[in-house]
């Protein structure tokens, strides 16, 4: 009877213990979410926005490094590497951003001094870079599942000033030359607020994919455009 008293007990006791684990991982995956949501003021859908565009460039930047890898252009390889370091910093990849890191010291101490070197590091280099980023995209997205999709009803446009527009073109100009990723935000908002003037439909939608694609010299050519215009 002692021996069926534990085992009625046993079961209550593994079950406490099942939900304890299972609070704890939850609880440590929210902390890990807020983290990393932290330094985009904590917006799920402008994150979830800007990971799938940072994945769509990342796919054309690893292919065009290893095109230049074949063609042993140094200084392209050096260029992309360094792109690549400041935007997966820029999405939250901090385990991308340092191998990106290393990558760019090694090849800029091999650089012109040491070819072979050079070129032993680049054989294995898209592969390894591609092997932590989708380790890494896999864990973010592991935990955006954990949260459901947010979805907001598309804002109405709004009369917008000139004092405020102003103010909003410096902003994203700015956040252009820097290479901020928070350049997608304000130009959603810009789009939003001049969506009623058919007359610069051309200029905001250049401005949009030259900012989603992240070709952000491309884009500040299509903003002095904008700005020309709103003149």
């Amino acid at each position: 009877m002692k021996a069926n008293k534990n085992l009625v007990n046993q079961q209550p006791i593994d079950e406490i213990d099942n939900n304890i684990v299972t609070n704890c991982s939850s609880e440590s995956d929210n902390k890990a979410l807020d983290n990393l949501l932290k330094p985009f003021g904590g917006n799920e859908i402008f994150y979830r926005r800007l990971i799938n565009i940072f994945e769509t460039n990342l796919k054309q930047q690893f292919q065009n490094l290893d095109l230049m890898i074949e063609q042993k252009n140094a200084q392209e390889i050096l260029a992309i590497v360094h792109t690549l370091k400041g935007s997966s910093g820029s999405t939250g990849l901090s385990s991308l951003h340092q191998a990106l890191c290393d990558s760019e010291a090694n090849l800029k101490q091999a650089h012109g001094t040491n070819t072979y070197r050079f070129e032993m590091l680049c054989v294995d280099l898209v592969q390894q870079l591609r092997f932590v980023a989708q380790a890494e995209l896999s864990n973010i997205h592991s935990l955006l599942l954990k949260e459901s999709p947010k979805t907001t009803a598309a804002l109405p446009a709004t009369n917008v000033s000139s004092a405020e527009l102003t103010l909003m073109l410096a902003k994203l100009k700015q956040h252009l030359k820097d290479g901020n990723l928070q350049a997608l935000d304000i130009t959603a908002q810009l789009q939003n607020k001049l969506s009623d003037n058919l007359t610069l439909e051309n200029e905001l939608t250049t401005l949009s994919d030259a900012v989603e694609m992240l070709d952000f010299d491309q884009a500040l050519d299509a903003l002095c455009s904008l700005s020309q215009k709103l003149k």
